[in-house]
């Protein structure tokens, strides 16, 4: 019996230290984890006050909240008529959380000193540039223009971290309110992608598969990308010099 307990107090023993080994390790990870040095904003892009990356913010999520409402008309009397029903409510839904949006960061850039009414889109955007024709002319067209001005938007809130991070409290704070919108960007990404490959049979998934499916910048190389985003189990950023040069021709007068 004294075997056995002697026995069993060594294997205690043994797997107390086993277990305070691995939380070493696992403490001296997190520690390193949060010991990395930030790479600074201005290596991979203009760095941009937690002001200025608010006016960038609201001026494509004005973009996007009235390409959604040009598609609830078209949805009414017009070439997405035909879209499929749930599609109808998807974009009446992710339309009205893109309005949310303005509604938000207006008023945190009023917080921040700023005026959302000076941050102004043309009367009529020219969305024929995103395909070179109409985006509302028939709900195939819609879908892919929708899914290139969604999936920017998500890459373009992603682009901006390390700017907010570099801001200190103030981009914190900005930071977090800016992951919440870009978790829903990301899901009305991928609710799109799954709209055209359920109901329309296009070959996408609701995530990236590869470059060729996002107008943006999305495999880089280099010291500034500790991982190449290459594939479907990494997904990328855009600067804003690479957004706003996609977004230039749509944000012309037609």
């Amino acid at each position: 019996m004294k075997t056995l307990l002697s026995l069993a107090g060594q294997l205690v023993a043994s797997f107390c230290l086993a277990v305070r080994g691995r939380m070493l390790i696992l403490s001296l990870l997190v520690l390193s984890l949060l010991t990395i040095p930030v790479t600074p904003a201005s290596a991979q892009q203009a760095t941009l006050t937690p002001k200025e990356v608010v006016e960038y913010a609201l001026t494509l999520e004005k973009l996007e909240a009235d390409m959604y409402s040009r598609a609830f008309t078209a949805i009414e009397s017009g070439g997405l008529m035909s879209l499929v029903e749930p599609a109808k409510k998807a974009i009446m839904s992710y339309g009205q959380d893109e309005g949310m949006h303005v509604t938000d960061l207006s008023a945190v850039l009023k917080s921040l000193g700023g005026n959302p009414d000076a941050i102004a889109i043309p009367k009529n955007p020219n969305y024929d540039a995103i395909l070179n024709r109409d985006p509302f002319a028939n709900p195939e067209d819609f879908l892919l223009a929708l899914q290139y001005v969604e999936d920017t938007g998500v890459a373009a809130y992603k682009g901006q971290v390390q700017n907010l991070l570099a801001a200190g409290d103030a981009g914190k704070v900005v930071l977090a309110g800016a992951l919440e919108i870009h978790t829903i960007e990301a899901r009305h990404a991928a609710g799109v992608r799954y709209i055209r490959q359920t109901y329309y049979g296009a070959d996408v998934r609701p995530w990236i598969k590869d470059a060729s499916e996002v107008i943006f910048n999305k495999n880089r190389q280099g010291s500034n990308s500790p991982i190449p985003f290459s594939n479907e189990a990494f997904d990328g950023y855009a600067t804003k010099e690479e957004v706003l040069a996609l977004v230039s021709p749509i944000l012309s007068e037609k």
